[in-house]
């Protein structure tokens, strides 16, 4: 099996076509941090004018299992946009039982938390931290969820 190198991109099939991912990075816990592009293919083809597009979000994501497991298939070695940015901070939920009461702001590279009762509108467009599976993103992308629905 080849070695994943940065600006793989890879399909994976949902039910309103192929999504893809593109590999950017290792995080510091040794995932692989993706963006998961802003582009759904009935044909399973992608171009650089469709990877070089704003990403819907980033996330970490165990790719070398998902890719040995054929959940995802690689189509390519893509360049990655010059204007993306790895970002220092995610968001998750805020949740007490089973009560939402905001949201923390995760430094990726300190794990520091900083809880905010609201977000502000740079905020809404910060991903999720954590690791997501691909059932998870593949429910995503059929929803066209956005990091502006999260909310």
């Amino acid at each position: 099996m080849a070695k994943i190198e940065k600006g793989d991109v890879f399909k994976i099939k949902t039910k309103i076509g192929f999504g893809f991912l593109q590999f950017i990075d290792k995080t510091i816990d040794r995932t692989h941090y993706i963006r998961v592009l802003d582009f759904i293919s009935q044909n399973g083809l992608i171009s650089q004018e469709d990877v070089d597009k704003k990403e819907r979000w980033c996330t970490e994501f165990i790719l070398n299992i998902a890719f040995r497991r054929r959940l995802v298939e690689k189509v390519g070695n893509f360049k990655i946009p010059n204007n993306f940015r790895i970002a220092r901070f995610a968001r998750s939920k805020h949740i007490i039982g089973e009560n939402i009461n905001g949201w923390n702001i995760v430094d990726r590279n300190t794990l520091k938390l900083i809880f905010k009762e609201v977000l502000s509108d740079k905020e809404l467009l910060l991903s999720p931290h954590g690791i997501m599976n691909d059932t998870y993103i593949i429910e995503r992308l059929q929803e066209g969820w956005t990091l502006e629905d999260w909310k």
